[in-house]
């Protein structure tokens, strides 16, 4: 099976480095799966009941395969060379049992540490970072990752001076100048996918409806991060999310535009230890309160500006 594999790993070995240390049956097994159960979902919509039933048997079968074939019963990857990309591509396409997907977390947060918590994605691994490690309850490692420096990162690229995204983590560095490969492109999208992690889950802006008709505001609270805003232009107008931590009390600014409503969720237990626009949230006439749990309250908001404050918040 050929293809450009995990392009662009970083310290990738090989024949030809470029194309990443993650084997290409296992990436080719993984889409072919994750493109099951795409198919899947589509079915489902449309109502075609035996495509859906066709393509989930046929998903399930492949996800199987692909944890019979390339992971341990430690939830480890039995490839020659351990990626991080490889974990990524099981985890976000839900491709392994329960049991096994819980150690493969563990075994990826392992080798994000002996890269002294530096990614080692290329093109098909850096945009499964964020999703993965903030939906399996990683956010402060994410957040590592996204405020490193060093060599590869975001932030080293821009304090090298880019202004756009690069084709390489060090197409350009301050110390040797501009890499040698003719492929050395200074405006590539492929690591600008970080963006989503930017607006969906620092910002917390996230589409419930198409076009925002329904929005979620949930930001991912966590790491050195302690303030961030984010502005969205919708159909129905702007969408906005600023937040700022101080001490142990949360403050979360939120324009939600006409025509529209949000579930919002707020880092907190109890009502009691949430403010509205400097009232108790008990005493809102326009909020509702749909739920609450350990991850927190999920209010559902009309149109409009609101300012909450959570006291004692987590």
């Amino acid at each position: 099976m050929k293809s450009v594999g995990d392009w662009l790993q970083p310290y990738a070995t090989g024949i030809d480095p470029r194309r990443g240390d993650t084997p290409h049956p296992l990436i080719s097994t993984a889409y072919f799966a994750h493109t099951a159960w795409l198919t899947a979902q589509m079915a489902q919509v449309l109502g075609y009941h035996e495509d859906y039933n066709y393509y989930i048997k046929l998903f399930k079968g492949a996800s199987s395969a692909f944890e019979n074939e390339f992971f341990d019963a430690n939830g480890k990857l039995t490839t020659e060379k351990e990626t991080q990309t490889g974990y990524l591509l099981a985890l976000e396409f839900n491709l392994l049992s329960k049991n096994i997907q819980l150690k493969a977390i563990n075994n990826l947060k392992i080798l994000i540490s002996e890269a002294d918590n530096h990614l080692r994605t290329g093109f098909l691994g850096t945009p499964l970072l964020a999703p993965v490690l903030v939906d399996t309850g990683n956010t402060d490692l994410m957040y590592t990752l996204l405020l490193k420096e060093t060599y590869p990162s975001w932030l080293f690229s821009i304090n090298q001076g880019a202004t756009t995204m690069w084709e390489r983590w060090n197409s350009y560095s301050h110390e040797k100048g501009f890499e040698s490969e003719s492929m050395n492109s200074f405006n590539h999208y492929a690591y600008g996918a970080v963006g989503q992690f930017l607006y969906e889950r620092i910002a917390g802006i996230y589409p419930l409806k198409p076009g925002y008709k329904k929005i979620k505001i949930a930001p991912a609270f966590g790491g050195e991060l302690k303030w961030a805003k984010g502005e969205l232009e919708s159909p129905y107008g702007s969408i906005s999310s600023e937040w700022k931590i101080t001490g142990s009390q949360i403050q979360l600014q939120v324009v939600i535009p006409p025509n529209t409503r949000a579930d919002i969720i707020i880092p907190a237990t109890e009502e009691s230890e949430v403010r509205v626009n400097g009232q108790e949230i008990i005493k809102s006439q326009d909020i509702i309160i749909k739920s609450k749990s350990n991850n927190g309250l999920v209010l559902e908001a009309p149109a409009g500006k609101y300012k909450f404050a959570v006291i004692n918040g987590t």
